[in-house]
């Protein structure tokens, strides 16, 4: 996977190099340049949040560190100034391995070419000096070079009293180079022990799913810090271990572990050329900023076999003059190895809480914490969401859309506004933005005893709840409030989260009526007659009156044997409880109709058991997001790095129901309510009729934003038995049958109808 990781980069940068000299000489906008530089700076802040490793038990207050910075960066004009900016942020840290660099803009590659007449394993007044650096760059062009240079050092050993292993490179080693340069530690270090060694190990940072930051949503999604079995190198030298001193600087490969261990023991001193440390364990992330500037994170840190964390030399020498190899040679020709003092165990490392401030006092938060919420957000769905994939290229550029839309928030209606339209940029159907009151009241929460629908692609009055209202069932309506209902219905779009055109026009038309209180509500309609009237009435029914919803559910009986013998049954109104009266209801009849529009209670897991005579059967394939901070390479975070599972049916309960199994569905279909279909399309061989469901499932989690703003999205990425995708799609009908309008103002079930007119026809076959 690595090495196909590094193909592609090189063939990427062959046709960057390819382009032509105007495109790569246009210049950034003032502005343009100064968003894209926050942008960088949302990017950095958010993979530090997710994947360094002090975060997850060090009391770093990282939105501080952010807040702090993103106005240094908005006055920055040059490369060296966000340098400092950025350099900024990541000093919070107090950590020198991550840090940001301007970069040349031609790398000078020369050093990372092992010289052809290097001598690697020589020999200096009795000190075996091994030149384990180009020893690995000679290894990654010619691997049969391995074993020879191995062997040359075992022939050296005997008259050797000290050994120099330097480890130092020009800049940093590429990934192939630093495998061969630890395969060729641990093939040559058994012959110099006399004895085992156990290595140091690393932890870093994992996410399993994104870890609800409210009090709802799914609990099982959780982040640990994982700690690596330690190693152990076995020794398996005749004599006595000679003194042995290693050279690194910041470039060193990652091999940390080695070198903790080696030095826990007292086998070993550590020399460090420079102030810098090399990378630890699994290494570090680099990521390309704008302005040519490269940040680079540490992802793992060493802890010792003493549980001290982090390596620490034994000398930090200057980088003139070769004096570290001074100070490798003078440490084992006067074996300092044996006189170090050993470290005391620390205490026990204790992790901190992961859960984000909410910052619940800012009605309205100022620049800095609005761009915190959407800089929140980008990374929590980058890193998180199970469905970015199916996003598409726009999500590469909510950033540097969004800067500019949060810094004109004027008050806090806009902001929230701007919230609830960021998050449509998922397009996940489970997307919402709880706590948004403000933006609430602009929409408003009162309305008419009347609901509209999308018909036939039209708006259309679907229920009347008063009778003197001056509108009727099967209106169409032209225009709300004297504007377009084109026009009403692209704006209440624009706020609302939607997998698919279905939901969208769902939740657009229940909101299309909304205004203030007592405020009059005018539509323009055309009636069955052809005429077109305008008609006035106020809005004076709260939108959250309990019968507006009671007036949305079914009226007719939850469990019935129809006319013609086949029974029905509403999932949306059976609950738990009712699931054996059930059963001993439609036992007899030859088939069964399960309505399943609208949202269930949980009854799947008891009814499709006893649909089938199957045993085992997988209903639903699940995947999330599995993180680790040593997956990330230079170029991205792991594709394949999934937590999935294969949810099965459970065992049955009760005799087994044969007859033809029909289940009605539409839009009003979301989540378990398509969970409900995938268990028993798996159980039976059932007939959906209907229209497309809501093409949304997957349990919610939560992520707050400042001023207690609470955004929801998908966790789980969930699909068919057969691995068929569900999300943005949902279950498509068999059958396809959608309402008319001339149904509404009969007053017919037309997906009912057709339900049973299909059994009907499929009896006489």
């Amino acid at each position: 996977m690595k090495i196909h990781k590094i193909l592609a980069t090189v063939l990427c940068c062959v046709v960057v190099f390819c382009q032509p000299v105007q495109a790569q000489q246009k210049q950034k906008s003032p502005e343009d340049a100064r968003v894209a530089r926050l942008a960088g700076l949302a990017k950095v802040w958010g993979t530090v949040k997710f994947f360094h490793p002090y975060l997850a038990y060090r009391n770093i207050d990282w939105d501080k560190a952010l807040i702090e910075t993103i106005p240094k960066v908005n006055a920055a004009k040059t490369p060296q100034e966000y340098e400092t900016a950025v350099n900024q942020m990541l000093a919070a840290l107090n950590d020198k391995r991550t840090r940001a660099d301007v970069e040349p803009e031609i790398p000078d590659v020369s050093e990372t070419i092992a010289p052809p007449d290097a001598k690697y394993v020589r020999t200096v007044n009795k000190v075996l000096v091994i030149d384990a650096a180009s020893i690995a760059m000679a290894v990654a062009k010619d691997t049969s070079a391995l074993n020879r240079l191995v062997t040359s050092v075992n022939e050296a050993l005997p008259n050797a009293t000290g050994i120099v292993i330097d480890a130092r490179s020009a800049e940093k080693m590429p990934e192939i180079p630093a495998y061969f340069f630890d395969v060729f530690l641990r093939q040559s270090l058994p012959s110099l022990l006399d004895g085992d060694v156990t290595l140091g190990t690393t932890r870093y940072r994992m996410h399993n799913g994104y870890a609800t930051q409210t009090n709802s949503g799914a609990s099982f999604y959780y982040s640990l810090f994982v700690g690596s079995t330690p190693q152990v190198i076995q020794g398996r030298a005749k004599t006595k271990t000679p003194a042995i001193a290693f050279i690194v600087n910041q470039n060193s490969p990652p091999f940390t572990e080695i070198l903790s261990g080696m030095q826990s023991a007292n086998r070993a001193v550590v020399i460090q050329e420079g102030e810098l440390a090399p990378e630890a364990g699994g290494g570090s992330f680099t990521m390309q900023l704008p302005d040519n500037l490269k940040v680079r994170m540490r992802t793992s840190e060493v802890v010792n076999p003493d549980g001290s964390v982090e390596l620490q030399p034994d000398k930090v020498a200057a980088q003139e003059g070769d004096a570290a190899m001074k100070e490798a040679m003078l440490a084992v020709q006067e074996n300092k190895i044996s006189s170090r003092p050993k470290r005391s165990a620390p205490e026990a490392t204790v992790q901190v809480g992961q859960k984000d401030n909410a910052y619940a006092d800012m009605n309205f938060p100022s620049v800095e914490y609005r761009l915190l919420a959407l800089f929140r957000f980008w990374n929590v769905i980058n890193n998180f969401f199970p469905y970015k994939n199916l996003i598409g290229d726009s999500w590469d550029t909510v950033l540097q859309r969004y800067i500019p839309k949060f810094e004109a928030n004027k008050d806090q209606t806009e902001y929230q506004l701007t919230v609830r339209e960021m998050v449509t940029e998922m397009r996940d159907s489970h997307g919402g933005a709880r706590n948004t009151n403000a933006a609430a009241e602009k929409f408003g929460s009162f309305t008419v005893p009347a609901f509209v629908g999308y018909v036939e692609e039209k708006t259309v009055v679907t229920k009347v709840l008063d009778e003197k209202l001056p509108i009727k069932v099967g209106d169409v309506v032209l225009a709300i409030d004297d504007e377009p209902i084109e026009k009403k219905r692209e704006y209440h779009a624009r706020y609302i989260a939607s997998s698919t055109p279905q939901w969208l026009m769902r939740l657009v038309h229940f909101r299309l009526l909304f205004g203030p209180k007592d405020s009059v509500l005018k539509l323009r309609v055309r009636g069955s007659d052809n005429q077109v009237r305008e008609v006035s009435m106020p809005r004076s029914t709260a939108i959250m009156d309990p019968k507006l919803t009671e007036a949305l559910k079914r009226s007719t009986p939850v469990m019935q044997v129809l006319p013609g013998g086949f029974s029905y049954v509403d999932l949306a109104r059976l609950q738990g409880g009712e699931v054996d009266k059930m059963f001993e209801m439609i036992k007899n009849t030859p088939a069964v109709i399960f309505d399943m529009r609208g949202y269930p209670n949980g009854t799947a897991w008891s009814i499709a058991p006893r649909l089938s005579e199957k045993k085992n059967v997988v209903a639903a394939l699940f995947s999330r997001p599995l993180l680790n901070a040593t997956d990330l390479s230079d170029s991205e975070l792991a594709e394949s790095a999934n937590y999935g599972f294969a949810q099965k049916i459970p065992d049955r309960k009760g005799d087994v129901y044969k007859g033809k199994v029909v289940m009605l569905i539409n839009e009003d279909a979301i989540s378990q309510s398509e969970h409900t279909c995938l268990f028993f399309e798996s159980a039976t061989d059932v007939t959906f009729i209907g229209t497309p469901t809501a093409g949304a499932n997957g349990d919610v989690t939560f992520m707050v934003l400042p001023g207690n703003v609470q955004v929801s999205f998908t966790g789980h990425n969930v699909r068919h038995a057969d691995g068929r995708q569900l999300q943005r799609v949902g279950i498509q009908p068999t059958i396809r049958v959608a309402p008319t309008i001339r149904g509404l103002i009969d007053g017919r079930d037309e997906i009912l109808e057709r339900a049973i007119k299909y059994l009907g026809e499929s009896s006489k076959k």
